[in-house]
This record gives C-alpha cells, structure tokens and sequence, in this order.
C-alpha cells in the first residue's frame, strides 16, 4: 500500500508544478500588465437591484436578474422589472447585456431606448419564464433592442456613373472615398435627409461605452446626468482614433439631434477631447469622408 502512495505522489509532483513556479508564473505574467489599467469589473450583488435610465434620462426600473450562457460564461440578457413604468405591472423584460451601460459614479445602468420604444417591448409574467436559452425567442429580443438605421429613397445608382472630378483649389477629407456612385454605399450619407441644420446642439460629458453595431456609436453621459446616443459614421473610417474615441474620456460634441425608429440620437458633426478635435460632418450635415475642403 506504501508503495502505491509513495508512486502517486511522486506522479502529481511531477505532473503539478510547485508553488515557486506557479508564483513565478504568476510575477512574469504580473510584470507585462500595464500599472493603473482596470477591466469594467462588477461583482453580481452590485448589479442586482441597480437602477435603470433610458435614453430621456427617466427612470425605468431596475435589473431584477442576469442570464448567464454557461458555455461562453458571458451575460446574455439582463431581466429587468419595469415596475409601475408605463403601467407594465408584473411582467419582467430581457434585454440584451449590451443594450446597458454602466456609468459607475451613479451607480446605475443606461438602457438605450427610450419611453416611445419600450412601450412595446416583449415582456412575460413573473411566474411564466420563456425558455431562455431558445434561440429562436433570443433572436426576436436583439431584434426589438438593436438600433435600425434609415434606408437612403435613392435605392439604386444611375445606369451610368457619373464622372467624378476634383474641385480646383480642393483636397480630399481624409478617407475621401472616390466612389462614383454617390448612394452605392449605405455610409455616403445615410442621415443626410434628417439632418437639421437648426437643430444644431452642443453637449459635453463622458463617453461611458463605443458601440459597434451597423455603424460607430457613442454613448455619452453629460454634464447634466443626461445620456446622449451619438451617431459618427463607419467603423473603419473611425479606425485609429481610440485615442479621443475612448470610454472615460470627457468629450465636447456638436451635432444635430434627431429621431430614428423612436430613438433620439445626435448625428455628430465634430467631437473634441482636450486639445484633440475630430471633425466628423460639416454644419450641413455632410459627411467628410464624402468629398473635399477648401485649401486655405
């Protein structure tokens, strides 16, 4: 019996590494971590019970449990309870994990929706769950929850293109795309029949979350505890500006608000973070990206 204790100890010292080396391990790995960076940790029992704001800034409820995948280990959907909010009683609400936002200095969550989109929302009964891992239920909930963008009226490009010229005494945006077909791509200027000119606003504030969804977007917390949804543009044009497009970082932005599938956002003409300044559209909403500026 010695003899088999004595040989399966020696078997799982040879197979496990001594505390030395784990620690060792440990202090190489430690050593290539940058000092002050922090990943967006919550424990559990500070996200149950938080409350909830939409978009209008009212609001809305709380987060009344978490679905968790349990192969992946993420977060599926927050079940939110709505409350007395527009009547709904009892019934609770799953929404996409990355339909919320943290703003941690309020200790609440930004649900980016507003009051006219969550009136009809898909909701059950307290004591009548779906069965949430049901793909075919979860596909209809990122439905209802992800933003829509508009459709250009021009939905196909002229039979023969149209000779693109540069203008004298013009250079190109950066990213200026020669594209000939000024509506062949959905990016030229998707907003651009909603943008207002007279409705031109500046807000300042912290970005609390970069959303990539269709397109590049900012969630902006402002100064006044009101969250922005901001409108940029493609994502690869934006690619390389982490440095201004970052959460924490507290931002100027100007645009002009609008309302797309019964969403306010802002269709941003420029940001500014400190001395950095990002032109995005010009004060008539057209995108940079789409054609030149003058020379001075």
């Amino acid at each position: 019996m010695k003899k088999y204790l004595i040989v399966t100890l020696l078997a799982m010292v040879m197979f496990f590494p001594s505390q030395e080396a784990i620690a060792q391990a440990e202090k190489s790995i430690a050593a290539g971590v940058p000092q002050g960076e922090h990943i967006n940790a919550f424990r559990v029992d500070k996200i149950i019970d938080s409350g909830v704001i939409n978009l209008e800034g009212n609001p809305i409820g709380t987060i009344d449990d978490l679905v968790i995948d349990i192969d992946t280990g993420r977060i599926a959907y927050a079940v939110l309870e709505f409350g007395g909010f527009m009547g709904f009683g009892d019934k609770l609400f799953a929404v996409p994990w990355q339909s919320l936002t943290a703003v941690r200095a309020e200790g609440i969550f930004i649900l980016d929706q507003s009051k006219a989109k969550l009136e009809k929302a898909p909701g059950f009964d307290k004591d009548n769950w779906p069965d949430v891992g049901d793909k075919s239920w979860g596909a209809g909930i990122y439905e209802f929850y992800r933003h829509h963008v508009p459709t250009p009226r021009i939905s196909a490009p002229p039979s023969t293109p149209p000779k693109q010229e540069m203008q004298r005494g013009c250079r190109p945006y950066p990213g200026y795309s020669t594209n000939p077909y000024p509506y062949s791509s959905v990016w030229d200027n998707i907003y651009g029949e909603l943008f207002n000119p007279e409705k031109i606003e500046t807000v300042s504030g912290k970005i609390v979350k970069v959303q990539y969804y269709d397109e590049l977007r900012l969630i902006i917390y402002t100064d006044a505890k009101k969250p922005v949804l901001v409108a940029l543009g493609p994502i690869d044009y934006f690619a390389g500006q982490n440095k201004v497009l970052k959460p924490g970082n507290t931002v100027t932005v100007t645009g002009s608000m609008i309302t797309v599938d019964d969403t306010p956002l802002m269709i941003a003409t420029k940001i500014k973070e400190g001395n950095e300044e990002m032109q995005v559209r010009d004060n008539e909403g057209h995108p940079i990206w789409m054609g030149c500026k003058k020379i001075k």
